[in-house]
């Protein structure tokens, strides 16, 4: 079992913030069957090592190459019902809000909220208009955007900073992170389900030398495998495939190993198709996804902007304080999963013995220090790849329109809204599609 030197306590965010700073650590809440708590971390600290056992071996985990800031030691303390209470809507004339639906990621799963509750009328300027597109992969989104076929997209991250290196079509924007997590939504790794028990992530690597291992290319998925590959020092093949093609290729045994975001890794596994084997988490890599909007859409309709900021912010204290609710809603736009691999794909904690971290998500939006840091981190990623050139745009994101937003409604925009504590697998509210008794 994996622990840190603050026994019982502190987060993965301890392991990739400055160490100038000596730490606190506060109690965390016990994780109950459909409940998720919120954890509240004072100072952190990230210089030293971070003592790690794993089936019964005690070794070092890799210190980060640069402490990114402590931007997440403190959330808003706000709850669902106080920002829905404060629902009005926008100035301005109606818009017409082209928006993507990827039903496909975790990362998203707010967006399913917002369309499944109707949010949107109470922000947006009266008249106002949604169509909603499903996309399975964030890619092509970048494609409907730059084609003005979408004004508003939802995109992990790699391919939004991709997105905003095609001013010279369409300036992009990148103007909130929803949610971030420490590679809990796209950086696991999974193996087939006849490979051997590993006694530690240097067994892993040893096992993957020379095997086939499986991503969809350009996501943030297909960063985090290459950078954990990489920071091993193996060499791989690789091959490219959407995500649902590469649980039927651990299936039919046809890759020996794949790098794939949620909820497919865990409907992976609890088909018997494949394993977890090692999170991002032990790399001391973050995922995100980030909310785009077409820089002229912002120009014309601001209020309408941020009016769609407040409403995802809505969206997402609901998915922390209504966690049925919120797996009921996405179970109707995704008939195929069970509610029992929904709730572990969003609210479930990786198994102890992949380096997972027991904090599955922060819900974000404001663009903080440790924001900045993920997307240059990234950007520097790409470059490294030959996918992009030059520096990472100083004006890529814009910060002042969800700072608005969070000011009208009262919050700190220098602060994250919350984290969500990760439950067990005996925490799972669901046996299938039924609630447990």
């Amino acid at each position: 079992m994996w622990h840190t030197l603050c026994k019982g306590y502190s987060s993965f965010v301890d392991i990739i913030v400055k160490a100038i700073t000596s730490f606190e650590c506060e109690p965390k809440s016990q994780a109950r069957v459909g409940t998720i708590h919120r954890m509240h971390y004072l100072g952190y600290a990230a210089f030293g090592v971070m003592l790690i056992t794993f089936a019964g071996k005690t070794f070092s985990a890799p210190a980060p190459q640069q402490a990114a800031p402590n931007a997440l030691g403190s959330f808003n303390n706000s709850k669902y019902d106080t920002i829905a209470a404060k629902a009005a809507p926008a100035s301005g004339a109606p818009v017409t809000v082209k928006v993507n639906l990827f039903l496909g990621w975790t990362g998203a799963w707010d967006t399913i909220v917002m369309k499944q509750m109707n949010m949107l009328p109470k922000w947006l300027p009266k008249g106002s208009t949604v169509e909603w597109k499903r996309n399975l992969q964030g890619p092509p989104v970048i494609t409907d955007m730059l084609a003005n076929k979408q004004n508003i997209a939802y995109l992990g991250d790699s391919p939004s900073i991709v997105s905003t290196t095609k001013g010279g079509i369409a300036p992009l924007k990148i103007v909130a992170f929803n949610l971030i997590s420490a590679s809990r939504m796209c950086g696991i790794l999974l193996v087939r389900s006849d490979a051997p028990n590993f006694n530690s992530p240097a067994e892993v690597f040893q096992w993957l030398k020379g095997k086939t291992i499986a991503v969809p290319k350009g996501s943030c998925a297909d960063r985090i495998g290459q950078e954990m590959v990489k920071k091993a020092g193996v060499e791989v093949n690789w091959v490219f495939n959407q995500a649902e093609v590469i649980v039927s290729s651990l299936q039919a045994k046809k890759i020996d190993a794949a790098f794939v975001y949620e909820p497919n890794a865990s409907n992976a596994v609890k088909l018997g198709y494949g394993r977890y084997a090692l999170s991002g988490a032990y790399y001391n890599l973050l995922d995100a996804d980030t909310v785009i909007m077409r820089q002229d859409f912002i120009q014309k309709n601001r209020p309408a902007a941020i009016g769609w900021l407040k409403a995802n912010i809505e969206a997402l204290y609901f998915m922390r304080d209504n966690p049925i609710e919120t797996v009921n809603m996405i179970k109707r736009e995704l008939p195929d999963f069970t509610k029992e691999n929904i709730w572990q794909a969003f609210y479930g904690q990786l198994p102890v013995n992949t380096g997972g971290s027991p904090i599955v998500n922060t819900a974000v939006m404001t663009i903080t220090p440790q924001a900045v840091y993920l997307a240059n981190s990234v950007f520097n990623f790409l470059k490294s790849m030959k996918v992009v050139q030059g520096k990472f745009a100083s004006d890529a994101i814009d910060p002042t329109l969800v700072a608005q937003a969070f000011t009208e409604l009262g919050l700190d925009p220098k602060k994250a809204l919350f984290e969500i504590k990760g439950g067990l697998p005996t925490d799972n509210p669901f046996n299938k599609d039924e609630l447990k008794k």
